[in-house]
């Protein structure tokens, strides 16, 4: 494909657009966009944080209108639906709202929060013109410090590894429990409350199996919320440090079997596109959202239950052949499919 012009219209600095920014800035490198970068002046007035404004982001290219919708839910925004040409989801699945899914929409892929290698100045940019929020100058230091000196960057580099066969494998499960009575930012209705109560309990019984199974070779446990001490003392993370983003990739680095949950809305979560990057061997909850390319016994082992996750670890875990399979064909995977760039260029080719 031949460089195009590439208009972002960026009204926002969600976390979870931020691998689409990375996308963006990694492709007009390489020479194949010429990307100018828009900033809505509504959006520098902004004070809602990162992590929970609109996860839409509107692209013109090639003459094309393109929507990324990257929100957990699998709803599609109507609103944005009728300004563009072509709407990629994050959560695709027809089967929560077919009459919203023509044939103009299209799975966009595992998401996960990653930023480009050295300087950004599209990143720096969105920064400096955004928010008056309290993570601001923590992010415009961040885009600035391409190094790495003062605040630890979550680079493309930082989070792909290749992989690597070990004959005693380490099985990893970190995770969160949701407040099933409050949230920071909008009211839990019924529904959601009776999602978080059983994506709550499904975890807790996950890692205490895990734990009694493999003893010192599990690393894991639940986050050390207010609510999750409350709930689950004995299963908190002793180590506050461990999750810390520089230490929790580099715990994920050292680890072979890796445990992935859905999420909330029923979403496929972060830790599933890190555990790829990272070239590991995964156990995921079975999950109703499509992924392009994406197999199951190929790239991860699903299941329903506590008792069948340990299992499917203790199968990765017993078969070496199995588990190292699994590695490289997620490491072929993040390098076709995944990669910033490489994952862009996927939803492009699909339109242009």
């Amino acid at each position: 494909m031949n460089k195009l012009k590439c208009t972002v219209y960026a009204d926002n600095n969600s976390n979870h657009l931020q691998q689409i920014y990375t996308g963006l800035t990694m492709l007009h490198r390489q020479g194949r966009l010429n990307v100018s970068m828009r900033v809505g002046k509504e959006a520098r007035k902004s004070n809602v944080p990162f992590s929970v404004q609109p996860n839409i982001l509107h692209i013109e290219l090639g003459g094309k209108k393109l929507c990324f919708d990257t929100s957990d839910s699998a709803a599609i925004d109507l609103e944005a639906y009728a300004l563009t040409d072509h709407y990629f989801k994050r959560s695709f699945n027809p089967s929560l709202g077919p009459e919203n899914y023509q044939k103009n929409v299209y799975p966009y892929g595992l998401n996960y929060l990653v930023y480009p290698d050295g300087f950004d100045p599209f990143g720096f940019k969105r920064c400096a013109l955004f928010y008056s929020t309290k993570e601001w100058k923590k992010e415009l230091i961040k885009q600035a410090d391409f190094l790495g000196k003062l605040h630890f960057k979550a680079s493309v580099s930082n989070i792909s590894s290749s992989p690597v066969l070990r004959e005693q494998a380490k099985v990893l499960f970190l995770a969160r429990l949701w407040d099933t009575e409050s949230d920071s930012y909008f009211q839990i209705s019924d529904q959601q409350k009776t999602q978080r109560e059983e994506i709550n309990v499904q975890r807790a019984k996950c890692i205490e199996l895990l734990r009694d199974e493999f003893g010192n070779r599990f690393t894991g446990g639940l986050i050390a919320t207010d609510f999750a001490v409350k709930q689950h003392p004995k299963l908190v993370v002793d180590n506050a440090g461990l999750t810390t983003k520089s230490n929790y990739l580099n715990t994920v680095r050292s680890h072979d079997i890796c445990i992935a949950s859905t999420g909330l809305h029923g979403s496929i979560g972060w830790k599933f596109g890190e555990y790829i990057a990272m070239s590991k061997s995964i156990v995921a909850e079975k999950n109703l959202n499509y992924v392009p390319d994406l197999a199951e016994e190929s790239h991860y082992l699903a299941f329903t239950t506590a008792q069948e996750c340990v299992d499917q670890a203790i199968r990765l875990d017993e078969s070496t052949d199995t588990r190292f399979s699994m590695m490289k064909e997620n490491h072929r995977y993040y390098e076709s499919n995944l990669r910033p760039d490489a994952l862009l260029m996927k939803c492009f080719e699909q339109v242009l």
